[in-house]
Parts: structure tokens; sequence; C-alpha cells
């Protein structure tokens, strides 16, 4: 049980490593408001902390949350923010470089705040956020499960999910879809080229994944597109664009299954994770 990328798979590793950051965000964000108010409770509780230092580290919440949101858009539609539906991340080793970055930013801004100092809830936040970073750089670079997990690699919940949102028009959407899919080619060519060892039943379990999520593209795009109230250009361009995504999908799916045919079971890598990366991933999941 640990990390996954598409929004949608509750059944993989990853999956639950990303459903407790996502948990984690809500925290944080529920947290920056109820902090905000309760500062004076605080004091009338003999909690002392210092109003300065607690809004500046609200403010820095604030900023945390959306430069989160930023790196992860996927993450953020799944969540109803919709400002970066546009975006579709390269999961390629430079995005990875860029989590590394943003983890190892973050800790050096925590380390400017007096915790001794913050109000309680707040010394809550500063923790979640402490842990969570290290998780980050944990699962990056020692659990690099964006190398043996073909299954982290799956673009089509959040297509869907972004479809299915009820506060922007339909025609909305198709155009931030088509922009966003401009980058699924260079998507699953990023894929080919970070998996090196993968376990078999993450390779069957990508394979099925990829197979059935083309229906996004080719029905719920599609019906969408042909009820929309676009020009006939723009209808064109948005279905020439499914056409190339859904063959970009259909080539990852034969890849795999050139790469499944070559696994043996008694050389390929274990989908156990084994007892130190498990009890490290523990460490980082059960805050």
């Amino acid at each position: 049980m640990y990390k996954i990328m598409d929004e949608k798979n509750y059944f993989t590793l990853g999956k639950i490593s990303f459903m407790k950051k996502l948990l984690f965000i809500v925290f944080i964000s529920v947290s920056l408001f109820y902090s905000c108010g309760n500062n004076s409770a605080n004091q009338q509780t003999g909690n002392t902390s210092d109003s300065g230092l607690d809004k500046s580290f609200n403010r820095y919440k604030e900023a945390f949350i959306e430069d989160m949101w930023k790196l992860y858009p996927g993450w953020a539609s799944s969540q109803g923010y919709h400002k970066y539906d546009s975006v579709l991340v390269v999961p390629d080793e430079a995005f990875h470089k860029k989590e590394v970055a943003f983890a190892n930013q973050n800790l050096d801004s925590l380390k400017k705040f007096d915790i001794s100092k913050l109000s309680s809830s707040n010394k809550t936040d500063f923790y979640i956020l402490e842990n969570a970073l290290n998780g980050f750089l944990f699962n990056v670079n020692e659990f690099r499960d964006y190398e043996w997990n073909p299954a982290s690699y799956n673009v089509e919940g959040t297509f869907a999910e972004i479809l299915q949102n009820k506060n922007a028009s339909n025609e909305d959407k198709l155009r931030a879809l088509y922009l966003r899919m401009v980058n699924i080619p260079a998507y699953y060519s990023a894929a080919k080229k970070m998996i090196k060892n993968p376990t078999i039943e993450h390779t069957d379990l990508s394979i099925q994944q990829n197979k059935g999520g083309e229906d996004v593209f080719k029905g719920m795009m599609m019906d969408s597109l042909h009820k929309s109230k676009m020009g006939v250009h723009e209808v064109q361009m948005i279905e020439a664009r499914i056409n190339e995504s859904v063959k970009a999908i259909e080539e990852y799916v034969v890849w795999l299954n050139d790469i499944r045919s070559k696994l043996k079971p008694e050389m390929a890598r274990s989908f156990r994770i084994g007892k130190d990366l498990y009890e490290k991933k523990f460490q980082y999941d059960i805050q």
C-alpha cells in the first residue's frame, strides 16, 4: 500500500501515500482558517503565542498551498481547485528534481519559525508540514516507485474529474483539457524512460488501467465535445488532440505488454517493498 499518481485507483502501491498527502493539505487548509480565528481563544486558555509570528506562519501556509497546487496541478483539480486544469506535468527526472527542491526549500522556510512561540494549532501544522516534506524527499530519493510501478502513470482520472466539474461550462472545460492534452505524448514518453525495474503486478495493473481509461477520451470527452456549442474548426482541433492522446495511451499499453512478455517471476522485482522501506514509509504515513 503506497503511492500512485492517478487519483481514481485505490488499490496500488502509492495510492495510500497520495491520499495521505491529499488529507494533509485539506487539514492544513482547514487549520489555517481555524487558527486565524482562535488566537484570542488560545490566549484566554493560557496558550501564549506571538500573534505576529502566527500571522506570518498563516501567510506562509497560504503560499505553501498555492505552490503545492502549482507543482501538482492534477491533484489541485481533484480537490476542486481548477486554476491549473490546463496543466499536465511531465513526470520526468526534471520534475522529480523540482519535487526535491520544493521540499528542501520549504524545510528551510520552516526553520525560520520559532515553534515554541506558535499557537497550538500552528505547532500541529508545523509538525505535519515538516513530516510531509521529509516524506516527499523519501518518496523521491529512496522509495522511487516511479521506477518500478508502471501504474503510477495514468492521466485519465484527472481528465474525468475535470469534465465532471459543475462550476465550469462544458466549453471552458474542453478548452482547458485541450491545453492539458498537449503534454500527454511527453507524459508517456517520460514514463517509458523512468520505468526501469517494474513489478509484474503493477505492470499488469497499469495495462488494465490505461486500456480502460481510454474510454474517458473516446467516450466522455467526445460526448462532451459533440454536445458543445463550439464552432466546427475548434471541435476539429480538440477532436484531433483527443485522437493523439488516445494514440499515446495505446502506445504505452503496447510498450507495457512488450515489457510484460519479458518479465519472469523468478527474475522480476517483487511487489513486496521489504521491511526497511516499509518501516520508513510507515513512519511518514502514520503521522
